[in-house]
């Protein structure tokens, strides 16, 4: 069926926002901000919504409403994007060394007490970039920045089979804890160790429950 103009507008909107990684996992569609948005009604966002359903970019959940689908990688995907991360995140470490760089820790340390109480897997999502945003306020090259927020606040795109469903977030809550511990004390390599360590212990709990 041939898609009016209207819900056509609706429908590239809400899937350039998934597509661009504007609206992340399980982020949850409220029809009437749309709306106000693209100054439309909700009859052709709701007829947009019901086709992008189909199509897999979205899913229903009870109590939520709509939402967008969770997005899995492979074990080989979250392997690379790791190591990418491990060498961009000490690469920065070393130059907030070397340039004597800094930034409020006391922040992150406040949004991982947040993290460790909320259960909404959405809000510790949220959590989880405002902790970045703090975190790389002192990186300079803008591009690296925002390649390091997306591919970090992506490794949930994998499932650890048999772990709870918290620990990727417990896992990020230690490191982060210990990483903002080596800052204060300019502990820089070892800082770079907290990293490596991180990264290495997820890859290799996630291979073992591959075997």
């Amino acid at each position: 069926m041939k898609k009016s103009r209207m819900q056509l507008l609706a429908y590239n909107y809400i899937k350039e926002n998934i597509e661009n990684d504007k609206w992340e996992n399980e982020f949850r569609l409220v029809e009437q901000d749309i709306s106000n948005d693209l100054e439309i009604s909700r009859t052709p966002i709701r007829e947009a919504i019901n086709s992008l359903i189909l199509e897999g970019y979205l899913e229903k959940e009870t109590n939520r409403g709509v939402v967008v689908k969770k997005q899995i990688i492979s074990v080989e995907e979250f392997i690379e994007r790791t190591q990418l991360l491990e060498l961009l995140l000490s690469n920065y470490l070393f130059q907030l060394q070397v340039k004597r760089l800094k930034f409020d820790t006391t922040e992150i340390k406040n949004i991982l007490i947040l993290i460790e109480k909320e259960s909404d897997f959405a809000v510790k999502r949220t959590c989880l970039g405002k902790i970045l945003t703090v975190f790389l306020e002192c990186m300079e090259n803008k591009i690296v920045k925002q390649i390091v927020k997306k591919n970090f606040q992506q490794l949930d795109y994998v499932i650890f089979p048999n772990e709870a469903a918290d620990f990727l977030y417990q896992e990020i809550n230690e490191c982060m804890l210990k990483l903002c511990d080596n800052i204060d004390k300019n502990e820089y390599e070892v800082g770079r160790k907290t990293i490596r360590v991180f990264f290495n212990r997820l890859n290799l709990e996630l291979i073992d429950q591959q075997i």
